[in-house]
């Protein structure tokens, strides 16, 4: 079988499965009802001049964070332990971009290194 020797389909690839990734994960965590942020993922790749990729932008409608975070309305990330504590909300950290994220992107360093 031969080796992949270009860098630019690699990342392309990588890309697409960080977001099949936190798709699984929304899903998984059932976040997302209306698919409105499930739908909302996008990448892009910017190259340089020879071809190389030069950096990957990941796109997703912001209320996302919020959702990783566990706030919104009237919860800050400052007060939701405690309001969780006090039974004063049910929002709840539902962590679906970060640890995704980082797991491949140590992923991609390795494919780098190769």
């Amino acid at each position: 079988m031969a080796e992949n020797t270009n860098i630019s389909l690699t990342v392309e690839a990588w890309a697409e499965i960080v977001i099949k990734e936190w798709i699984k994960k929304c899903e998984a965590l059932k976040i997302g009802n209306t698919g409105l942020l499930i739908n909302s993922f996008a990448n892009t790749i910017y190259t340089a001049a020879n071809g190389d990729p030069g950096r990957i932008i990941f796109a997703f409608e912001w209320y996302g964070k919020m959702v990783d975070y566990g706030v919104g309305r009237y919860v800050t990330l400052a007060d939701r332990d405690g309001m969780i504590a006090g039974g004063m909300t049910t929002r709840r950290p539902k962590p679906f971009f970060s640890d995704t994220f980082y797991k491949q992107l140590a992923v991609l360093r390795h494919l780098m290194e190769e």
